[in-house]
């Protein structure tokens, strides 16, 4: 099982990384500043770091340090988390110590998901073991059987990640599968800290008739441009996905009724705009169900799909009355 550390000196900063993390199956373990992270690493061998900058007896840059100066440790990889990871001096401080992801405070679930996500499937180096002249043999032995293993572990999770294929090759969203994973982790997330969620099942009507009249390749072109729009919508913490065939869905969190309406408006304007740049004699439309989830029902993922499913079709009835 992967595990992942948090370092923070806010209880409910830390909460809120264990509950999302272990809503998806991580191992989470909790320190409060960087001296007790870092004997909670020597002992834990985590396989990820996620660290507040800022903290009393040792900030997370020294934190960092510390860990690249330990034969166990060095390799495994650190996120920074922050209120001021904007100002460009921070960046530059995280770059020039190996670190890529920098979360702001609070950050979105989907950004947490994201960045913990990509830091894993990064392989791991194998640091190197001090001379035998610095340690006793006996323990360097000690390191270098336990680097071996911790190593096997982290490349058998690697492959895991590499083998689960979350991703629609057409369009690069998530696929059917990649979604239920992760709305089922956020359904999690959002009933324990009562968040809202609304969930969207998008059609993109006409997909048969474009195959039709000017074949299968214009049908997948059309499916892309589609999943630009989607993108341009929608917020990069929403999940979205191509469920299959000429069907999307979405998972939004935090969003409004006054947002929801904003959302409608903004993707009927993206396909409008992209219909009047269009060159290839046929427009994008689609039909759309909305939901807002009850955090308090025991609805699942697929129950939920379900719901949204049947409301789009009932936009797309009323929709052909008025044509």
């Amino acid at each position: 099982m992967t595990t992942i550390l948090i370092v923070d000196t806010r209880p409910a900063d830390r909460q809120q990384y264990t509950n999302l993390l272990g809503s998806f199956g991580y191992r989470v373990l909790e320190a409060s500043d960087g001296l007790e992270a870092l004997e909670l690493a020597r002992t834990e061998l985590p396989d990820l770091v996620i660290t507040d900058i800022i903290m009393p007896n040792m900030d997370g840059f020294t934190l960092t340090r510390r860990l690249r100066a330990e034969p166990l440790l060095a390799g495994v990889p650190v996120i920074f988390q922050t209120v001021h990871y904007l100002e460009s001096e921070v960046r530059k401080l995280a770059t020039s110590s190996g670190i890529e992801h920098i979360l702001g405070k609070p950050a979105d679930p989907q950004q947490i998901l994201k960045a913990v996500h990509e830091t894993l499937k990064q392989p791991i180096e194998p640091s190197r073991l001090p001379q035998t002249g610095e340690l006793q043999r006996e323990h360097l032995q000690l390191l270098a059987d336990k680097l071996y293993e911790k190593n096997i572990e982290l490349e058998k999770t690697n492959e895991r990640l590499r083998n689960l294929s979350l991703t629609d090759e057409l369009t690069g969203l998530n696929n059917r599968r990649g979604f239920m994973i992760l709305a089922n982790g956020l359904l999690k997330f959002s009933r324990r800290a009562n968040h809202p969620l609304c969930l969207l099942y998008i059609d993109m009507d006409s997909l048969k008739k474009i195959n039709d009249t000017y074949g299968h390749a214009h049908g997948d072109t059309a499916l892309t441009h589609f999943a630009h729009v989607l993108t341009q919508t929608f917020r990069d913490s929403d999940v979205i996905a191509r469920m299959g065939g000429d069907e999307f869905a979405v998972l939004t969190i935090d969003a409004t009724e006054s947002s929801l309406n904003g959302i409608q408006a903004r993707l009927q304007s993206n396909v409008d705009t992209h219909n009047l740049k269009s060159v290839r004699g046929y427009n994008l439309s689609c039909s759309l169900g909305i939901i807002r989830v009850d955090l308090a029902s025991t609805f699942t993922v697929e129950a939920l799909l379900a719901q949204a499913d049947e409301a789009m079709y009932a936009h797309k009835k009323r929709r052909k009355r008025k044509v």
